[in-house]
């Protein structure tokens, strides 16, 4: 995959970043006591759940944070929202896009391990596609969200394995979330698209699309650690009680999910206004585990680091000292 490939990854970002300037930084004036956290999707169970749960059951207001979520679209562009110092806090981030970002000297620290392994990624085709299995996807269009997203280090890992195979390699389409990947499924537009729990569950068990797999599926990823949390470095230097607060607030949430399924499950449906009926929605457990989604540690990092260079997220080898030195996972509570 040649290098002209990724080059238009940053300059759009900063265009992105631009055209949000006016819905976030409002957010400037909350009180001292507000945290800014930054979203890929404002649905998604590992990414939004935790956050409406921990606002609904009172877990933020035991740690004396008040937090504002801000949704962006993966990837890139929610580094770039706190490297620009609108927010505080990103959550669900890929670790490649926070790399590259990293070499460029960006202001950040991973403070947390936010996603391990991709149990809840699944690619589909609708129903009647002549696609039966992951090799029928060579030279096929494959979609996946944003540059530097999880489902971007997905798609290239399906790229890697299909060329290792001496397959022809997909082509890859940036197509955003997963209500933006079904409308180009099903009109054509590419053969492929990924999706994540609550979407399109329901879809599945009518009969209308079939999952083809699930990122776990590709060599090497069930064990590595895909999406960190990050924050800005001097929010953490400057208010750390902060930053473990909103970490100890998550952990709580999280344990709250997997303890109390039904109750979260509500809390999904009234806070991300979901459609689908609750036993639609509590299906969405079978593909998150609560070690999935524990807080530390980061798994995997030597190959992530490899991948890094491989996949042209860093324009040279990115050590693990390096790393280490942009990793501060001292505010995961114990």
């Amino acid at each position: 995959m040649s290098k002209s490939r990724f080059a238009w990854v940053w300059p759009v970002c900063g265009i992105i970043l631009a055209s949000l300037a006016f819905r976030v930084s409002p957010v400037l004036a909350q009180s001292g006591d507000a945290v800014r956290v930054v979203l890929p999707h404002r649905v998604l169970f590992d990414i939004s759940l935790p956050i409406y749960v921990a606002q609904e059951k009172g877990f933020f207001d035991k740690v004396g944070i008040k937090v504002t979520p801000l949704f962006a679209r993966g990837g890139g562009e929610q580094v770039q929202i706190v490297v620009s110092g609108d927010a505080d806090i990103a959550i669900g981030t890929g670790l490649l896009a926070v790399l590259s970002s990293l070499e460029k000297g960006a202001p950040l620290s991973i403070v947390s391990a936010e996603m391990t392994g991709l149990s809840d990624i699944f690619w589909y085709v609708k129903a009647d596609s002549p696609i039966k299995n992951i090799e029928d996807l060579a030279g096929r269009k494959v979609g996946f969200s944003n540059p530097g997203s999880s489902t971007h280090l997905a798609t290239l890992a399906l790229v890697d394995w299909l060329k290792s195979k001496g397959l022809k390699a997909p082509d890859l389409v940036p197509g955003g979330s997963p209500p933006d990947q079904f409308t180009a499924v099903m009109t054509g537009q590419i053969d492929a698209g990924w999706s994540a729990p609550p979407f399109f569950l329901e879809e599945i068990k009518k009969g209308n699309i079939r999952i083809l797999f699930r990122g776990n599926e590709l060599p090497g990823l069930s064990d590595l650690t895909i999406r960190v949390n990050l924050a800005r470095s001097d929010f953490i230097k400057a208010r750390p009680e902060a930053m473990r607060s909103y970490l100890t607030a998550t952990k709580n949430a999280l344990e709250f999910i997997f303890a109390q399924p039904d109750e979260a499950a509500t809390i999904w449906i009234k806070h991300a206004k979901l459609k689908q009926p609750p036993d639609v929605v509590r299906e969405s457990w079978k593909f998150y585990s609560p070690k999935s989604l524990v807080l530390a540690p980061i798994l995997g990092i030597d190959r992530s680091l490899e991948d890094a260079v491989k996949f042209k997220f860093v324009k040279r080898p990115f050590s693990r000292e390096e790393l280490n030195k942009a990793m501060n996972l001292s505010f995961v509570p114990k």
